[in-house]
């Protein structure tokens, strides 16, 4: 009995020493956890400047890509060199090349490691003939263009005439409109001027009627003129009872800040039907085979205004200077996105002022912060931030959203 005690009694000193030795791993795995959790915060500071790096990074690659964008336009250096009141010479090189910055865009690669990154090009389309320049045009842009187009109908004492031409000036109005829902130009978004009175004061209007600024990438006239023609058999009173016919001149003109970019002009001679000697002399409305050969004539109007714009037309957008920050013109109706990375930069004017150098030390990065329907808060999230948006641009460097 006392034997069978003495047992029971080792076996409780050895439970007991198995408890206190996982007492005593528990503990050394909570010491363990703690001292983790230091080199767990050390990670995210790690992962935090990774990412710091790689935007400096993608910032230097886009830097490159400007630089050898300027030196394949032939870049040229000024060199200035005076002395001072001391008899110290002093000596100032620039570097300028004749930039159009507006028109790069972004581009996609993988390097030879593998790793994805953005280069800015631009598209040139003047060494490419045949198909490959229509396909080379057949993609679509960087982004959604707004076109501000406008009418310009032009001015006759022929009643005649003034009919005629407000008769195309509203197929051709149909023409652009149809193109940018279904046509060639559904990459554009149609802004057209709206009519407002004087009654009320500018400041009123801004304040208190007008929405947000729309500010338009390019600029589309449209230009009909018209003038009567004498018909051969007038002079001999053979025809006198028909309407004489009357030629139209249309143009279309697309320009930019940086010049025109597309110019077309046609021709069109409206002539009576047979069936129209009988109707009133005076034209009301273009005859079914104008209105044909007008419609003909704007399809490929428009459809080579569309190519123009994929090809030539860059991504650019506009900044504003606002007291909190920069302001890009231009919103969800081009396709932005909240939190959207775009790569800031002088504009071509401005950086043909101050120099290659200078003008390569004001690029950033930049993201969107607020999104309204025309316009878009940015902050800058690498490289130096600009002391004026002004005469600044921005190109987007994400792709845009579906």
């Amino acid at each position: 009995m006392d034997r069978f005690t003495k047992g029971d009694k080792r076996n409780a000193k050895a439970v007991t020493a198995c408890i206190i030795a996982c007492a005593l791993n528990m503990l050394g795995a909570v010491a363990v956890a703690e001292t983790v959790q230091p080199a767990n915060s050390a990670d995210m500071d790690s992962l935090a400047s990774l990412n710091q790096i790689d935007s400096e990074e993608q910032l230097a690659i886009l830097k490159q890509s400007v630089l050898d964008y300027a030196m394949d336009r032939n870049a040229s250096i000024a060199a200035a060199s005076w002395t001072d009141n001391d008899g110290a010479l002093n000596e100032e090189v620039m570097m300028f090349s004749n930039l159009q910055l507006e028109k790069l865009r972004p581009q996609p690669y993988i390097n030879r490691f593998g790793l994805k990154g953005t280069r800015l090009v631009e598209s040139d389309t003047a060494d490419v003939e045949g198909a490959d320049a229509a396909q080379s045009c057949s993609r679509p842009g960087a982004r959604r263009q707004r076109l501000k187009l406008t009418l310009e109908p032009g001015q006759s004492n022929d009643v005649s005439v003034l009919n005629l031409i407000g008769d195309s000036t509203r197929l051709i109005r149909q023409d652009f409109m149809q193109a940018a829902r279904f046509g060639a130009l559904q990459d554009a978004t149609i802004i057209e001027p709206e009519v407002m009175g004087t009654s009320a004061g500018a400041n009123y209007l801004q304040y208190m009627v007008l929405g947000e600024p729309v500010t338009s990438d390019l600029e589309v006239i449209v230009r009909i003129t018209g003038r009567p023609e004498a018909k051969w058999l007038d002079r001999f009173r053979v025809t006198k009872s028909s309407r004489g016919p009357i030629r139209l001149e249309v143009e279309i003109i697309a320009q930019s800040s940086l010049g025109v970019q597309f110019n077309q002009v046609g021709s069109i001679l409206v002539k009576s039907d047979a069936g129209d000697k009988k109707a009133q002399k005076a034209w009301l409305r273009l005859s079914k085979s104008a209105v044909a050969e007008l419609a003909e004539w704007s399809t490929q109007a428009i459809t080579a205004l569309g190519a123009s714009i994929r090809c030539e037309t860059g991504s650019a957008i506009i900044i504003a200077h606002r007291s909190d920050g920069g302001l890009l013109m231009a919103g969800r109706d081009v396709g932005l996105f909240h939190g959207q990375k775009f790569l800031i930069m002088p504009s071509s004017a401005l950086a043909q002022r101050q120099g290659l150098e200078r003008a390569l030390s004001a690029i950033g990065l930049a993201q969107i912060t607020a999104l309204n329907e025309h316009t878009a808060s940015i902050e800058v999230y690498a490289g130096p931030t600009p002391r004026s948006y002004n005469s600044m641009i921005a190109i987007p460097l994400a792709a845009l959203a579906p």
